[in-house]
């Protein structure tokens, strides 16, 4: 071989070298970026749901919607939202929710948070998580951590029970809630967080007036409806009642559960129950709220249109609701001021 021949050699070996070495390097890359990336999408939006990111508010949402970690999200009245994180992980959310969701780690050591203000969502995780991967729902009051499992949490505060109950607009989860409230004897609450736990466990950290954690995490399992109960100084567990009862719940709710029992994951509460609640959901009751108070109430037929009020609260302002959309569920419609 001359010397000419070996230098040719020589390149195509060294070139195939580099090759092989920027493909080797290609598959590391894509293999890190994969593992590192978390997915929230938007799997389903109905009706009206807002996303701000930092200095972006007001952002519709639409299927398919790559949301980041940080994210806000506001679901109107008469509107829901169903989110999935990292392909096993899904939110539905209901309507007049507000809430947050942090995604860090890796889709295989996650550390998944939702910050939940105002608002019921329900949560299903339909693969175990890994000994490193956390999941939690945070609310004004408590701390739910979950690990394989389907749960409910709703967040709403004492006063607007009150006043929904006092206008005779009774919504059902509403009405739960003041019955187990009113029985408890319990003074001095403002708000109010409802876990419904329907397949697996869920740990329950409660706070403190700043959030932070009191005592040792608390054990629920499947059906189990827990009523947390928190004031301006600590909280504390106002009841927990074994079995779940689908006529304490809105028609939202019921649907999502269905969702939940019909696809992969697991529901304590039988398809036929379900359904037979649904059928017995044939009005639903729409009730203004301006702040707290009850501005006035209508009763809809399931899959009418609720009207817009003719009277308004203040000069300046909106309600937090499309009136074009058919109303399938109890709604609470708010006044926004501008």
């Amino acid at each position: 071989m001359n010397k000419k021949t070996g230098i040719i050699i020589g390149g195509v070996v060294g070139g195939l070298v580099i090759i092989t070495g920027i493909i080797a390097a290609i598959f590391l890359l894509k293999g890190k970026t994969n593992d590192s990336y978390r997915v929230i999408k938007v799997m389903k939006a109905e009706g009206h749901c807002y996303v701000s990111r930092g200095d972006i508010t007001d952002l519709e949402a639409y299927v398919g919607m790559a949301l980041q970690s940080g994210d806000s999200i506001h679901v109107d009245g008469n509107s829901s939202l169903v989110l999935m994180m990292d392909e096993d992980k899904l939110a539905y959310v209901e309507q007049n929710t507000d809430f947050s969701i942090i995604a860090e780690g890796t889709a295989k050591d996650s550390r998944s948070r939702i910050e939940l203000t105002r608002g019921a969502l329900t949560c299903e995780i339909q693969n175990d998580l890994g000994a490193g991967s956390t999941y939690e729902v945070n609310t004004p009051n408590s701390t739910m951590a979950a690990r394989g499992t389907s749960f409910r949490v709703e967040v709403t505060d004492v006063e607007t029970i009150k006043k929904v109950l006092e206008s005779s607009a009774v919504q059902p989860s509403m009405l739960f809630m003041a019955k187990t409230l009113d029985a408890s004897g319990l003074k001095g609450l403002n708000t109010i967080t409802r876990l419904t736990v329907t397949d697996g466990k869920v740990l329950v950290t409660l706070h403190d007036e700043n959030g932070n954690p009191v005592g040792d995490p608390i054990e629920f399992t499947e059906n189990t409806d827990v009523l947390i109960g928190g004031s301006d100084t600590d909280s504390c567990i106002i009841k927990e009642i074994t079995g779940i009862d689908p006529a304490t719940f809105p028609a939202i709710t019921i649907e999502f559960f269905g969702d939940i029992s019909d696809g992969s994951g697991k529901m304590i509460i039988s398809g036929n129950d379900l359904d037979a609640q649904l059928n017995l959901q044939k009005d639903c009751m729409v009730t203004f709220m301006n702040g707290t108070d009850v501005f006035g109430t209508q009763v809809v037929l399931t899959g009418g249109k609720a009207s817009k009020p003719t009277l308004r609260p203040t000069q300046n302002g909106h309600w937090d609701a499309d009136f074009s959309l058919p109303v399938t569920t109890d709604t609470l419609i708010y006044w926004v001021e501008e």
